[in-house]
């Protein structure tokens, strides 16, 4: 497959990279910054560009037969950059008729089918309390995900940690059985594994490690 992948240097992008390279694939790496990249590869192509230019963001998808993004708000972040994101890479996957995306974002973003518990409620309850603005600035990039007609699927996450991934990750919604954090290396598993299948289509599943 041909995969673009945005927000290609950060923690969770560069274990796309990594992984999404180790599993065969042709790699679009669209980031700011391309240097920063920590692999070198003869299926991996760099890509300078800023998300909030459309044009650039979709010359990058143009060959695409899926897209992940692992764009994600900082604080201090602008208020609309994953809005802004969030439609350049959809009009991009319109211009070029793909299909498949995948688009991260945390926990805190709920789903229908969430059954948090009392920990969760209290996880969300400071997250809006602390970080209050990149919360909101996520809620805005899924909104527009989601009223997009692309065959989407938003992949959630709990706390990431930088750790080695042990046992895998499991995928539910919010919920008893969801674990309380996630290694980027997992998640970039489950992302790749969205993106190299049919599952949970305009839906927004959580991961956690097992």
């Amino acid at each position: 497959m041909n995969i673009t992948i945005f927000g290609s240097t950060g923690g969770t992008g560069q274990q796309l990279v990594r992984i999404a390279l180790e599993r065969g694939h042709e790699v679009t790496a669209f980031a700011r910054t391309p240097k920063k990249l920590e692999v070198q590869h003869s299926h991996l192509t760099p890509v300078e560009g800023d998300i909030r230019d459309a044009e650039a963001a979709a010359l990058a998808i143009k060959d695409a037969d899926a897209v992940i993004s692992a764009i994600g708000p900082t604080p201090g972040s602008p208020d609309d950059l994953m809005a802004k994101a969030a439609q350049n890479i959809v009009s991009g996957m319109k211009a070029h008729n793909v299909r498949r995306l995948v688009w991260s974002t945390g926990a805190g973003v709920k789903a229908p089918q969430d059954e948090p518990t009392l920990m969760h409620k209290a996880i969300s309850f400071l997250l809006r309390l602390i970080s209050k603005d990149v919360l909101e600035n996520s809620l805005r990039g899924a909104e527009t995900i989601q009223n997009s007609n692309l065959d989407w699927t938003i992949a959630r996450a709990p706390m990431l940690t930088n750790e080695c991934r042990k046992q895998g990750y499991q995928a539910s919604f919010v919920g008893p059985g969801m674990g309380r954090t996630l290694s980027r290396e997992n998640f970039a598993e489950f992302m790749l594994d969205l993106a190299e299948n049919a599952e949970w289509v305009q839906q927004m599943p959580a991961a956690s490690d097992k």
